[in-house]
């Protein structure tokens, strides 16, 4: 079922009119009964045997605890709304919080579910009420009509010290031919496992599963801190549609999203900051007949990218009803960053680190991810024998790209166990728990000891409508305006995702050139767009950038496969600040040829 992510505005209206419509049922939490486990459990059964499940909403008590003394079992056709008021800033307006009995019961699923799901500021702790950790998931099964989607609404939860379940999924495991999944204002935090502390993730199919799919996933205002993924794919499994927007990531173990297995995807307007921590290794991208130092040349095959792989569709392994030509990713608006404390660990941690550069054997060392690799660049830019760009709808937006230090106000980063982590997955695989502060969601500390609002003025009007990037609940003053344009920033993401990027475009301009040669943009200095025009006298592989004046790249025109000729490039930069720029052709056998141009506003 594929539909523009627009409609998932329409999804959550309709909700909450749903919402407006049904029975309010209060149910008294742990404290409120006296020390009683099971209520919600139940309330909940109560409706489903009365009939009456799907049109009521189960309301919670602020700082309460509701003590699971089962899972909550949602049969074929039927539909869960569990509610509470939206958190305040008092230890009185936390959010209730559901954790298991300690008794050695059941507990693979804190919801089963093979109707539709919606959740609503609740704060659901992936433990028992004695504080040790149960191996849970909130768990979505096929519905019995084929094509009938199950649909999970999260709006203001807190997946707090999730691992990755009974059946080796996420916080959320989908097992449905058709998922659809909403998560806004929502925080996963400290999701990790205690078999392997780094597989923890928000949204994932089950380990070794085969043949599900996610019709789309939407993550937006939401938060993710100490975790190994946002979004897992297994093997014959794809999403048609998944985005993020104005999402904060902070210490992610491997990719934000993983394997390439998707139609349509937008990151935007977020912060990724220290992704894909396992790194990757010279050893790992060099063949036999390269050694270090080619590698510290960029000789080498680059790396895949944090963010995502790009797999193109005849890689896949499985048959889809799209072709690379109709897939649609825009990455743009986001700040991509490596605390240099972490970088430096890769080279210089205590043991291992040091070992292998004593024994000349730096190709083993950890380095940095891109955030998406240079071959996934050259495939999205990939051009026909006219010079043309084949794939129009995918784009990597680099002008659109940050990579400073955001400047947290209280990050959560436990940074010494984190950093003994690490070294551990580099060596041994041997596990600690590297959480930040666990403490406090077993206490149900409220506010939470960490906050992600930052200070770096750069970024706190880099977001389209130059609002601050990355979740804005850090930034609750921001909301109301935000909210108000938010059908216009969508608008304008679905027109990259269905148009591309626009106005840049490559042209034939003759044939038969004289030489290699780059012109002098026209219009110089320029408003808005200009032109550049270069030639090749031999096919070969070519590439054209735009830095700015202190050397960093601000665009990247062409990069791919070429055809001799002579070539006219038109480049947007309405994004660009005024200044003086340089742009840069480079060819196979050819001397690198750089000019100047300048922007005026």
């Amino acid at each position: 079922m594929k539909r523009l992510i627009l409609s998932m505005v329409f999804m959550a209206f309709t909700c909450t009119v749903a919402y407006a419509q049904k029975d309010t049922v209060a149910v008294q939490g742990y404290f409120e009964s006296g020390g009683t486990y099971g209520t919600l459990n139940d309330a909940i059964e109560a409706a489903r045997t009365g009939g009456t499940i799907n049109n009521t909403v189960f309301k919670l008590t602020p700082y309460e605890l509701y003590v699971l003394s089962a899972a909550i079992f949602i049969d074929h056709g039927e539909s869960l709304d569990i509610y509470a008021p939206k958190a305040g800033t008092i230890q009185d307006d936390a959010p209730p919080q559901i954790v298991w009995t300690e008794e050695e019961i059941e507990r693979a699923y804190i919801i089963q579910s093979y109707g539709d799901v919606r959740l609503q500021n609740v704060w659901l702790r992936y433990a028992d009420i004695l504080g040790n950790k149960v191996s849970s998931s909130v768990t979505f099964e096929n519905q019995e009509a084929a094509n009938d989607p199950e649909v999970g609404f999260f709006d203001g939860v807190l997946f707090d010290y999730a691992g990755i379940g009974a059946e080796a999924g996420g916080s959320v495991t989908v097992k449905a031919d058709h998922f659809e999944g909403t998560f806004t204002n929502c925080h996963f935090r400290n999701n990790s496992d205690n078999h392997f502390q780094y597989y923890g993730r928000a949204v994932s199919f089950p380990f070794e599963s085969t043949g599900w799919h996610y019709d789309y996933l939407l993550f937006e205002n939401s938060t993710f801190t100490n975790i190994s993924r946002i979004v897992m794919m297994e093997g014959n499994e794809y999403g048609d549609n998944i985005h993020l927007n104005h999402v904060t990531i902070l210490n992610t173990v491997e990719n934000v999203i993983q394997s390439g297995w998707i139609n349509k995807l937008s990151i935007t307007n977020s912060l990724i900051i220290n992704p894909y921590m396992l790194g990757y290794r010279a050893v790992d991208v060099c063949d036999a007949t390269q050694d270090y130092n080619d590698f510290l040349d960029g000789l080498c095959d680059p790396p895949g990218g944090s963010l995502l792989n790009v797999t193109p569709v005849d890689s896949f392994g499985f048959d889809v009803d799209f072709t690379d030509v109709d897939r649609q990713i825009y990455v743009g608006y986001n700040d991509y960053y490596y605390y240099p404390w972490f970088v430096d660990w890769m080279e210089n941690c205590d043991n291992i680190c040091q070992e292998r550069v004593r024994n000349r054997r730096s190709d083993e060392l950890r380095n940095p991810y891109p955030p998406i690799g240079d071959g996934n660049i050259a495939f999205m830019d990939s051009m026909d024998v006219s010079g043309n760009k084949v794939f129009t709808t995918m784009n990597f937006d680099s002008t659109k790209m940050w990579y400073v230090d955001p400047e947290f106000i209280e990050p959560a980063i436990n940074q010494d166990s984190l950093l003994i982590f690490m070294e551990n997955k580099w060596d041994d695989n041997a596990d600690i728990d590297w959480s930040y502060m666990p403490a406090a969601g077993f206490n149900q500390v409220w506010p939470l000891p960490e906050n992600m609002a930052y200070t770096n003025t750069e970024l706190l009007t880099a977001a389209m409508g130059d609002f601050p990037l990355g979740d804005l609940n850090w930034f609750p003053d921001q909301i109301g305006a935000w909210t108000a344009q938010r059908d216009a920033e969508w608008t304008q993401i679905n027109d990259w995702l269905a148009n591309g990027l626009g106005p840049s475009s490559i042209e034939v301009v003759d044939n038969v050139p004289s030489g290699f040669k780059l012109e002098q943009n026209y219009p110089n200095p320029f408003n808005g767009t200009t032109k550049f025009q270069y030639s090749l006298p031999n096919p070969s592989h070519v590439s054209l950038k735009v830095f700015n004046a202190l050397g960093q790249e601000v665009a990247t025109l062409v990069d791919g496969e070429s055809t001799a000729g002579t070539f006219e490039v038109t480049f947007d930069a309405r994004g660009l600040s005024s200044g003086m720029y340089y742009y840069r052709l480079e060819a196979e056998n050819q001397t690198a040829i750089t000019r100047t141009l300048t922007l005026v506003k």
